[in-house]
């Protein structure tokens, strides 16, 4: 498990790359685990501030409720246009609630700070691939905690 700074400090120019992704929209999707087991892919807020990431729910939602009782996720970029040739983003990891300082943080990052119906979680990483398609090449860079990036390239 790593923070996005160390994801930063590790891989500068991938996190670089996959911010600009969550960035160029303002949603993206969300897998959580239910109570059940089954699995709730929903639309989510992706965030910024200072060294961490954070994901946005309303407080009282299903996927709220998912990370508390099981806080793995899986987050994907917003596809855009389809082309991918800004990159199709995938994180795997696992969610921290927010507490009562986290609004000043936010507020102190630049950000409109959320009100008491929105709910944040910062977000530590397990994974983080970034696909790109360059006419029939596609390429992933993938990063892990204590591994690097490894780059992966193949014809369509």
């Amino acid at each position: 498990m790593a923070s996005w700074k160390q994801f930063v400090d590790d891989a500068p120019d991938l996190a670089a790359r996959v911010r600009a992704r969550f960035e160029a929209t303002s949603q993206h999707v969300l897998a959580t685990r239910t109570l059940t087991g089954s699995p709730r892919v929903s639309g989510t807020e992706v965030g910024f501030a200072g060294d961490e990431a954070w994901i946005g729910s309303a407080s009282r939602s299903g996927k709220s409720m998912d990370l508390r009782l099981d806080p793995r996720f899986v987050l994907h970029s917003n596809p855009g246009d389809g082309s991918m040739t800004s990159g199709d983003v995938k994180i795997d990891g696992t969610a921290r609630g927010s507490s009562a300082d986290d609004a000043l943080r936010i507020g102190a990052a630049g950000a409109e700070a959320p009100d008491e119906s929105f709910r944040l979680f910062w977000i530590d990483l397990t994974r983080v691939a970034l696909t790109t398609v360059d006419g029939e090449s596609v390429r992933t860079e993938t990063w892990r905690p204590g591994t690097g990036v490894h780059v992966h390239e193949q014809v369509r």
